[in-house]
């Protein structure tokens, strides 16, 4: 039988030293999920619209489906400009704490955004499980509580704001 001991990562009682040294890196894991999530739901969501007709027409033709698809696109390529800097100073060894903390908050608040507005051009289907916007629109939720919630996102950027 092995020897528990033998299974021990780091020195005995290191173990939170050791995840606050990485919590930069999990915040930001965490916000490149989130991103990815939403790209795959607009990118989903996109292919979608075009099959689906509704009076007679693709759902995509329609003003509304167009201004929604507009915004979330807007939201995504904001979030991976911001999110490409910060994997760029990260892999550089720059201290990030603040600026992770707000990619975090930001990326899981627009995946959620991103998510329920998808859901929505969907109808009844979007709450099917056999539909992937399902399942994203369920997983999008615990994004805000993983790697601490958010409102422990907001606390730590007013402490590195001086607030």
């Amino acid at each position: 039988m092995p020897d528990p001991a033998d299974n021990i990562l780091g020195s005995p009682g290191a173990g939170f030293l050791m995840l606050m040294q990485k919590l930069q890196q999990e915040r930001l894991v965490v916000a490149i999920g989130s991103q990815a999530g939403a790209e795959v739901v607009l990118a989903d969501t996109l292919a979608y619209v075009q099959e689906r007709k509704a009076f007679g027409r693709s759902i995509v033709k329609f003003q509304n489906t167009q201004f929604k698809l507009a915004e979330c696109a807007t939201e995504v390529e904001v979030g991976r400009v911001f999110l490409d800097r910060l994997i760029a100073e990260h892999m550089a060894g720059e201290y990030l704490v603040k600026e992770c903390s707000m990619a975090k908050l930001w990326q899981t608040e627009m995946l959620g955004r991103v998510v329920d507005a998808c859901l929505q051009m969907f109808g009844g289907y979007g709450y099917m499980l056999e539909y992937p916007i399902s399942r994203a629109y369920m997983d999008a939720r615990v994004q805000r509580i993983f790697a601490g919630t958010n409102e422990v996102m907001k606390i730590i950027i007013a402490k590195q704001m001086g607030l």
